[in-house]
């Protein structure tokens, strides 16, 4: 039995050994698969940490995108309302500006029959005015070939009443 127990110390001894030299060894690779495991994890994380800050930033930039095109398409609706209501306004000046057209064209053609018209009349006019004139100058001459022809009335009755006559027209 001493050398069973001989034998077992020793074989307990060698397999104490093998155990700490294992326990030790699985440490140790332990220790450096987690230091390397944990590095990895911080390079990860420190990597997470950067994406995590570009997609921030990313996501920041496309609301001001969003943003600018939301103010883009109400601009632009207000922009296509406002050039719809000038474009209708353009139309009706331009309706407006045709019918002003023959309005003028029109009242020119009415202009220039009116001043052919005054011609006219102011032709007639200065005929009549001459006329008038002329009747007036020959009235003129009429009364006092008249008051001539009274005068020589008045004397012949005078005449003839001294002479001893009468006459009917003679009072």
């Amino acid at each position: 039995m001493a050398f069973m127990k001989k034998n077992v110390n020793l074989g307990l001894l060698v397999l104490i050994i093998a155990s700490l030299v294992l326990f030790t060894g699985f440490a140790v690779y332990y220790q450096i698969t987690l230091k390397g495991i944990s590095l990895e994890y911080n390079t990860k994380l420190t990597e997470l940490q950067k994406v995590t800050k570009e997609l921030g930033l990313q996501k920041q930039a496309l609301n001001e995108t969003y943003e600018l095109k939301t103010k883009a398409e109400t601009d632009r609706s207000a922009l296509d309302s406002k050039y719809k209501d000038i474009s209708d306004e353009n139309l009706q000046f331009q309706r407006d500006n045709t019918n002003l057209r023959v309005e003028v064209t029109q009242t020119k053609s009415e202009l220039g029959a009116a001043q052919v018209e005054l011609e006219n009349k102011k032709v007639i006019l200065a005929q009549v005015q001459q006329d008038l004139a002329s009747e007036k100058s020959q009235t003129t001459s009429l009364k006092s070939k008249v008051g001539g022809l009274e005068d020589d009335i008045d004397r012949i009755c005078t005449k003839l009443i001294a002479a001893g006559g009468s006459d009917s027209d003679c009072s």
